[in-house]
């Protein structure tokens, strides 16, 4: 009900096995995927972590939430830190979601 008429995309939606989305493609790189439950979870919730910090959603890691957020390892990390697994691959994760940023591991741009 909450989310009526609005545009909701599952993990089938992102990409095919012949045309990976390119977070599909970096959690298999990473060795991010967890078990079958969590994955699909964990990619889309990084896509749209990525698109929250390229839209300009401030966050309070930020030290100036009047800033432009940066997809930085703690940035990331803090936002997608309500995805809880027991597979333990949340590094392999945000390796995955630095590369689709676009940022290397110290947050400076690749």
């Amino acid at each position: 009900v909450q989310h009526q008429g609005d545009a909701i995309t599952t993990i089938e939606g992102l990409g095919t096995p012949d045309d990976l989305h390119p977070m599909q493609a970096a959690f298999i790189k990473h060795d991010g995927y967890q078990c079958g439950y969590c994955t699909p979870g964990q990619i889309c919730s990084a896509v749209a972590v990525l698109d929250e910090i390229k839209r300009g959603v401030p966050s309070h890691v930020q030290a100036d939430v009047s800033a432009r957020p940066r997809a930085t390892n703690m940035e990331m990390r803090e936002r997608m830190s309500g995805n809880l697994c027991r597979c333990g691959a949340y590094s392999n994760i945000a390796e995955a979601m630095e590369e689709v940023a676009g940022v290397t591991p110290a947050g400076r741009r690749a």
